[in-house]
């Protein structure tokens, strides 16, 4: 009996020495696949706004002035109000210049009489020269007074036209439309050509908003031709009080010199101004926007990484595995970067667990709730 149990203990230790040991050795335990969270590509348009701090500009601004010397008669108009080209602004007492009309007017009927008399004469001189009844001499002497009658009646139409000039000036109108200042005169006070301004005018619709550009942005702007004539750019204003001001307006022109001493070119817009919102001088700020913005893939920041061979995500395939995808970055925007080349419209990228990924590993993904939306 004792025999027997000692041969089972002796066998069951040669079975145990003769078995491998991997045959005892514990199975690892399987990794589970990293959790994930991917979001779709979407295709946004890729608009690039640009500030410039900008100027208000009068497209039309004169300042009246007397052509004449006189006592100021009267003003025709109140300081603000809008006034319309050749409305009369003021009245230069015309006394003197009638008067000096009506003279040049009795010279020049004085001088027509006199080359009638000589016109008369010259055509009996000719008569009677035909027939060699006078002598050369008294040809020349009728032909001479007839050239000078005539000058006389030039010289003195040129005098009543002077005269009526005057007249005319002594009623000053408006040259354009627009606001008109307070008068810088009162009724009688003597003006004269050198008193200087009697008012301004200015314009106020439309008007110009002028801004600078380094010269730089200008070559960027050309070679992607922004600044298509006509331009295909909306541009708005926003005011000094943060409000966006009604109406857009369109570039007019690009000055064709770079300012040497500020290495920037200066860039002209129209604006409508009916409200007269828009004051000349004022600072605004100017905000460019292309109209026919490109659509292009957007893939948001955090999804992005770089090596030496620049950007790359990591794509999740249909079998929920992930794959590195070169990509081509443009323009930085709000939700991230547009895509040039490498993505397209569904694509899902890691956006979160990427520092675990390597090329073709299998993950478990969860898709991300899109800004604004509930889970």
């Amino acid at each position: 009996m004792a025999r027997g149990s000692v041969y089972l203990r002796t066998k069951a230790i040669a079975v145990f020495l003769l078995l491998s040991p991997a045959a005892f050795a514990q199975a690892p335990a399987q990794q589970p696949a990293p959790a994930v969270v991917v979001e779709r590509i979407q295709v946004e348009e890729i608009a690039r706004p640009e500030d410039f701090t900008a100027r208000v500009e009068a497209i039309d601004s004169v300042d009246i002035r007397a052509r004449v010397e006189g006592f100021l008669q009267s003003i025709d108009f109140q300081p603000g109000q809008q006034v319309k080209a050749n409305d009369l602004l003021f009245t230069i007492e015309p006394n003197q210049f009638q008067a000096q009309l009506a003279s040049a007017q009795a010279e020049l009927a004085r001088a027509e009489a006199t080359l009638t008399t000589a016109s008369q004469a010259l055509q009996r001189t000719k008569e009677l020269f035909g027939t060699r009844t006078i002598s050369q001499a008294a040809m020349d002497k009728a032909t001479e007074d007839f050239d000078i009658a005539s000058a006389n009646v030039t010289a003195a139409k040129a005098t009543v036209s002077l005269a009526e000039l005057n007249v005319s000036y002594t009623r000053i109108k408006a040259p354009i439309a627009g606001v008109i200042s307070k008068s810088n005169f009162s009724v009688g006070s003597l003006i004269n050509p050198s008193s200087g301004p009697l008012t301004r005018i200015v314009s106020l619709d439309p008007l110009r908003v002028a801004f600078s550009l380094a010269e730089g942005t200008l070559i960027t702007f050309r070679q992607e031709q922004r600044f298509e004539m006509p331009p295909k750019l909306d541009l708005a204003l926003r005011l000094a009080n943060g409000t966006i001001f009604k109406g857009t307006g369109r570039i007019e022109y690009v000055d064709s010199e770079v300012n040497p001493q500020t290495g920037t070119v200066t860039v002209r817009a129209i604006f409508d101004n009916p409200d007269h919102v828009l004051v000349p001088g004022q600072f605004v700020t100017l905000i460019a926007r292309e109209q026919e913005a490109p659509r292009l893939p957007v893939v948001p920041q955090i999804a992005v990484l770089r090596d030496k061979d620049g950007p790359y995500v990591y794509l999740l395939g249909a079998d929920d595995t992930v794959s590195m995808r070169r990509i081509d970055l443009g323009t930085r925007i709000s939700t991230g970067w547009a895509v040039k080349k490498g993505l397209s419209a569904g694509d899902q990228v890691v956006v979160q667990g990427v520092q675990r990924l390597r090329e073709g590993i299998k993950v478990q993904p969860t898709e991300a709730v899109p800004a604004g939306d509930t889970p």
